[in-house]
């Protein structure tokens, strides 16, 4: 069937987040007085959210001390991201142009995210995009999150169109399982926040990307097929 939307995952799919959300761990952090995280190493882990952060910033050292327990160091990064959400955090080169190619050609792009609706609002808002998506489904924004495959068969209620007329795309193992448990098309964002030990080639993703550009011209493919 003929593609009517691309859907993507935020963070490490359309945004580089990983400056921010390290800047704020790296204060929280010193707030500690712990000692500061590589940022390339910690980008890593974006993708797993805050609490992952946390744990890999403190490590065995929450809830030891003087330092708090996991959920009040994450609700303490939260309340610094909040404030910090788009400092440094940019769209990735590339993805303006898939954007704008949906934009021109009648086809509806959204996101969903396991972010929390009111950041991923904040961010885009911020990267002057909010207003441009069809649709933005947060973690939160249902009782469920990917890999649960309900937020992609919500969106396609929302958008009235079939699974089969969608093409997710993210950088992670569960946007990949929530995608083909909806009967997506679905692509591996290979230029997002991908450890050394994971293998994207396992994931069962119908497409693996390394480029932006090559989601484009998979976009005009898929679009212009009969």
């Amino acid at each position: 069937m003929r593609l009517r939307a691309v859907l993507l995952d935020l963070d490490g799919t359309l945004v580089d987040t990983a400056p921010d959300m390290v800047g704020s761990l790296n204060r929280v952090l010193k707030c500690h007085s712990k000692q500061a995280v590589d940022v390339d190493q910690a980008g890593k882990l974006v993708s797993n959210g805050g609490k992952a952060l946390i744990e890999f910033g403190f490590g065995d050292s929450i809830g030891k001390g003087d330092i708090p327990d996991v959920e009040q160091l994450v609700q303490q990064f939260l309340a610094d991201y909040k404030q910090n959400v788009a400092n440094d955090s940019f769209i990735y080169d590339g993805m303006y142009e898939v954007l704008e190619y949906c934009e021109s050609n009648a086809l509806k792009w959204g996101i969903i995210t396991n972010k929390p609706l009111h950041l991923a609002k904040d961010l885009l808002e911020s990267l002057g995009l909010l207003k441009r998506c069809a649709i933005l489904l947060g973690g939160d924004s249902l009782p469920v999150k990917k890999p649960d495959p309900v937020p992609m068969l919500h969106t396609c209620m929302v958008l009235s169109l079939a699974p089969s007329e969608c093409l997710y795309v993210g950088d992670h193992l569960r946007d990949i399982q929530a995608g083909n448990a909806a009967g997506m098309d679905t692509a591996s964002a290979l230029w997002g926040y991908i450890s050394d030990t994971e293998k994207p080639e396992e994931w069962g993703a119908n497409f693996m990307l390394t480029t932006p550009n090559g989601l484009l011209n998979l976009v005009k493919e898929k679009h212009l097929a009969a």
